[in-house]
């Protein structure tokens, strides 16, 4: 991906990939608060929602920096375009992984659950998504960008799993804990985190190839 980031935009494209590695960083944390009970470390990750939102709006303000003073046409702007929108994508991550995390304190007040569900299963499978997105990012892989658009449906059955565990056919919503309610809204938080690496990756492929693919089916 560097290839396309002129030098003018490095420290856009960087603050982009810090930006990715501060969400995944939070969405794992956020993940392990949950199955450990761990306090502490919820409140760590709801304290670095506010560096990511710092960054989303250095990069907001590198972008029209860069507009004022180049002009920019054609594939330059199809750049800069997906640039901000990879970016409130990724600031999105970061809001939804401090959301699991309040969850998560929420939780641990009630006492430690035994059965969370298919929850850490869903939240492995997520960081691997958010991973691979981040990768095609980096690394400009399209390939890798289109996976990300085909594991975000793994994410999708898990948190239907999750919610039908307690609500649907095989469930028993009379016996439903508020702490189970909690870990559906955290199921939630992470079928939204595989949206948003979705977008990600499809602001991607327009960056490689031009290709629109947004709502396509």
């Amino acid at each position: 991906m560097q290839r396309y980031f002129h030098d003018e935009l490095r420290q856009l494209r960087d603050d982009l990939i810090l930006m990715g590695e501060r969400s995944l960083d939070m969405t794992r944390m956020a993940l392990r608060a949950v199955e450990q009970g761990d306090d502490a470390l919820a409140l760590q990750v709801r304290g670095m929602d506010d560096r990511v939102d710092e960054l989303e709006k250095r990069v907001d303000r590198e972008i029209m920096r860069y507009l004022t003073l180049f002009g920019p046409m054609g594939s330059d702007v199809r750049l800069l375009l997906a640039a901000r929108d990879i970016g409130h994508d990724l600031e999105r991550i970061a809001d939804e992984a401090s959301v699991i995390a309040k969850r998560a304190m929420v939780i641990s007040e009630r006492g430690p659950l035994k059965n969370l569900l298919h929850v850490p299963q869903e939240g492995i499978i997520t960081c691997e998504v958010l991973r691979l997105a981040l990768d095609g990012f980096i690394e400009g892989d399209i390939n890798k960008a289109r996976l990300v658009l085909e594991r975000d449906a793994e994410i999708d059955d898990l948190n239907r799993k999750n919610y039908d565990s307690l609500f649907g056919s095989v469930g028993d919503a009379t016996k439903v804990s508020a702490s189970h309610v909690e870990l559906i809204f955290i199921s939630k938080a992470l079928e939204r985190i595989g949206d948003h690496s979705k977008n990600v990756s499809e602001q991607v492929i327009f960056i490689l190839s031009g290709e629109d693919i947004r709502h396509a089916r």
